[in-house]
């Protein structure tokens, strides 16, 4: 287990960071899609009413997901802090929320 390279001080804080950031689009990103999962039910002839409680029951839905999705991802980042690996499920991360947050504001 010594034959690890031990990540730097830099790369853990950037971690962290990141971690946060993308913490914080994913709770816009929950808000968003829920606001988008609405719109579509308004269009396909629901009431504002249906709407409005069907959104409860999805913000609790992906807020589950997206709580299972940070604890396992926590624990990926932190065997794998510093490396290729990591980095790139932290762009995967932000560019899947980024592309909601766009979807909801496009629309």
């Amino acid at each position: 287990m010594d034959d690890l390279p031990k990540p730097r001080q830099s790369q853990n804080l950037l971690a962290v960071v990141l971690w946060l950031v993308s913490f914080g689009l994913g709770l816009q990103a929950i808000h968003d899609l829920t606001q988008l999962l609405a719109l579509f039910q308004v269009s396909l002839g629901g009431s504002l009413n249906q709407a409005r409680f069907s959104m409860m029951g999805w913000v609790l839905v992906l807020t589950l997901i997206f709580l299972v999705f940070l604890i396992a991802s926590t624990e990926y980042h932190i065997k794998r802090v510093g490396t290729l690996k990591s980095w790139r499920l932290f762009g995967w991360t932000i560019a899947v929320e980024l592309g909601i947050i766009l979807l909801y504001n496009l629309l």
